[in-house]
């Protein structure tokens, strides 16, 4: 045979394997052109800026300030933000994305096809690419690279226990090396490899005649030399992962949570192969070599994701909140598939093990949180299923329910079945029809969830897109790219801000005069050097855009959407700022101040200050609010502060006669007004409120 004929016949064998690979990222890609700006903040900012400063840097960044090295991803996307235009680069990335993900789909196959033939192997590794996560291609983290990488260690750590050369095991160690640096999670690959290699070594026939050899006494003590290594592991962790010390401080919140992540992967991937998994684990006999490969790499797979998983959602609940977390847990599917592809070749099930995984997975759907009356749960895409069906034919939580005992009672039905048909030999008239019939309803339902996914996540992006301005790169497009300071107040956590900071890559700098600028990376409480309201630190640049509330000294450029972009001179200087006040309507709780920085020799001018309630007229109680104006001086921490007491006034503001009231004041600058209230009412939204709050100064 010619070697040309040889290439052609291997050409031949992968075009399936190719073909469906181009169909998925057909699919995805354009999945990607509907996701319209990024909404999972902070994690997508943080990606994208660190990944922009490798572009532009060579480093990772996060508002111009270097940062650690975290993970290879931003490296992979970096060449998207070569773009011209920011529009351009996010678009790229997507695709990077959409690429990278769906390539698992050959480390997917490699790894069933040590096991089983070709098409069972390509069952496999479409499924593998099509599980609900790959919605994650049109987000901005670091899963799409990560599975890739998981799956294709997991395959080269079986291959280096199935052809046992030297090669082979410098490529699996290499692989796991590097997985670290991948994403941090991934060292858990450690630990799966060693649980196989322990598995493996502990069934081989020397291990086997080893361990039957050995006392009571002698087993007993290597139980506790396992529970001592694991305590000298946890109390080594302790030390130094606060994620581990609080996370198996709440054990109980571990142990749960972590069978909430399983659940949702099981309901992910349709059941029926959780089901299978299970069931051809409990009754692996552990004689063949590939059956010891498979079983100890599917034992050590679980085992480390899983510990990862129910640790990181423990620690998770006691700083953000409880999470189903099968985000962590998706990077053992790629093993699950190819034991399914291994039982399907066979067909055989025994019962009492098929009964025990039954049992198991009953328990997992019974116990796991649906979330099915969310649009998407982004930390669990395995459940968008029943989320479409809630949304689309009102499916409740109860019908849920019964669909997926319904699966399970379905699955258990066709395992018992197909065993049946095997021992009467009469599955291989069946084999074909009913092996491609399992695989499209397998890969059909993981598919289901992921455009289910990916069409949730892309509503979601559609909802920010459209509070934002147009262009929404509009500072970018003023400033040509020039660094840009923002400086805000009431800022807090605010996915409009975040968008605002994704789309304008000028943006370097985050100010706020009241500490409440968000992460991630770096923000400024400005100081000021004196009452004139010259700021430090000074920054080299020429371009500030401010909130309401904030004025610079400078000319105005651009004002959008609430916003204004000045060009300032320098020194830096601020005319006037206020804090206290909400963005919305300049609700003020019980406190509120405006400061009017200059020089002493300016001519006195007129301050006012109007209260009011005109947007929440009723009965709700009156609030007494004090007017208090003083000098202006500069604290010991360099902030503006109330100096001599010029004048005060006291005022009782209602919700029955809730117009405005205008109060005027003769003054000169410099000079703080301070608004302070005893009493509040609790508004719809459950913040508590006294009244809506104007400043204003008109100089002589």
């Amino acid at each position: 045979m010619s070697s040309s004929t040889s290439r052609l016949d291997r050409l031949l064998a992968a075009y399936p394997l190719l073909l469906a690979y181009v169909l998925l990222l057909i699919l995805y890609a354009w999945q990607t052109t509907r996701h319209s700006t990024p909404w999972l903040f902070t994690d997508e900012l943080q990606w994208a800026e660190q990944s922009r400063g490798v572009a532009h840097h060579g480093v990772q960044q996060l508002r111009g300030h270097d940062v650690p090295f975290d993970s290879l991803y931003p490296y992979l996307i970096a060449p998207a933000w070569w773009a011209s235009t920011t529009s351009g680069g996010y678009a790229a990335a997507k695709y990077i994305n959409a690429v990278v993900m769906t390539a698992s789909i050959f480390p997917g196959y490699a790894l069933a096809r040590l096991f089983v033939p070709r098409w069972p192997a390509v069952a496999a590794g479409i499924a593998t690419a099509a599980i609900p996560s790959l919605a994650y291609v049109t987000l901005l983290i670091p899963e799409p690279l990560a599975y890739l990488w998981a799956t294709l260690t997991l395959w080269l750590v079986a291959r280096a226990f199935m052809r046992r050369s030297w090669g082979a095991a410098a490529l699996a160690v290499a692989a796991l090396v590097a997985a670290p640096y991948v994403r941090s999670e991934l060292s858990v690959l450690f630990v799966a490899a060693i649980i196989t290699t322990a598995g493996f070594a502990a069934t081989s026939e020397r291990g086997r005649r080893v361990i039957s050899s050995w006392s009571a006494r002698e087993r007993l003590g290597l139980v506790l030399l396992l529970i001592g290594g694991f305590i000298v592991f946890a109390a080594e962790a302790n030390q130094r992962s606060i994620s581990w010390r609080l996370g198996t401080h709440f054990h109980d919140r571990a142990f749960t949570y972590g069978l909430w992540a399983a659940g949702a992967f099981t309901i992910g991937v349709g059941v029926l192969p959780v089901v299978v998994a299970l069931a051809w684990l409990l009754a692996n006999r552990f004689r063949a070599h590939d059956e010891r490969v498979l079983g100890a790499l599917l034992v050590g797979s679980v085992i480390a994701f899983g510990l990862y998983t129910a640790v990181k959602a423990s620690y998770i609940s006691t700083y953000f909140a409880i999470r189903v977390e099968e985000r962590n847990f998706i990077y053992v599917a790629p093993i699950v598939f190819a034991v399914v592809a291994r039982w399907a070749i066979a067909g055989r099930t025994r019962i009492v093990p098929l009964g025990l995984a039954a049992a198991a997975v009953w328990y997992l759907l019974d116990t796991t949180p649906y979330h099915n009356n969310e649009d998407f749960y982004s930390d669990a895409p395995g459940l968008t299923v029943l989320q479409w069906l809630n949304r689309h034919i009102s499916f409740t939580t109860s019908d849920a329910r019964r669909l997926l005992f319904g699966i399970l009672i379905c699955s258990v039905v066709v395992l018992v079945c197909t065993d049946r048909l095997v021992r009467r030999r009469r599955l291989p008239q069946l084999a074909v029809p009913a092996g491609a019939l399992l695989a499209l309803l397998v890969i059909g339902w993981n598919l289901w969830g992921e455009a289910a996914a990916a069409d949730a996540s892309n509503r979601f992006s559609t909802g920010f897109r459209g509070v934002l301005p147009t262009p929404p790169d509009w500072i970018d497009r003023t400033t040509h790219r020039q660094r840009t300071m923002f400086i805000g107040q009431s800022l807090q956590a605010s996915n409009g801000f975040w968008s605002l900071e994704f789309w304008n890559q000028s943006m370097q700098d985050v100010w706020s005069t009241d500490a409440t600028a968000p992460g991630p990376g770096a923000t400024i409480t400005p100081d000021f050097s004196d009452t004139t309201g010259v700021v430090e630190p000074q920054l080299p640049l020429d371009w500030i855009v401010v909130t309401p509330g904030i004025d610079p000294k400078g000319t105005l450029v651009a004002p959008v959407g609430g916003l204004r972009l000045f060009h300032v001179p320098h020194p830096i200087r601020l005319v006037d700022t206020t804090t206290g006040l909400s963005p919305d309507a300049s609700w003020m709780s019980t406190a509120a101040a405006f400061v009017r920085f200059g020089v002493p020799t300016t001519k006195p001018g007129i301050a006012t200050v109007t209260l009011s309630r005109t947007a929440a007229c009723g009965n709700d109680a009156s609030s007494p609010v004090t007017i208090r104006i003083s000098r202006l001086r500069i604290d010991d921490h360099r902030q503006p502060a109330a100096g001599k007491l010029l004048a005060e006034r006291r005022v009782l503001v209602t919700s029955t006669s809730c117009g405005a009231r205008a109060f005027t004041f003769r003054v000169r600058p410099p000079f703080r007004i301070d608004l302070t209230s005893s009493r509040t009412f609790l508004a719809s939204d459950g913040r508590q409120l006294s009244a809506q709050v104007g400043f204003g100064y008109k100089a002589r």
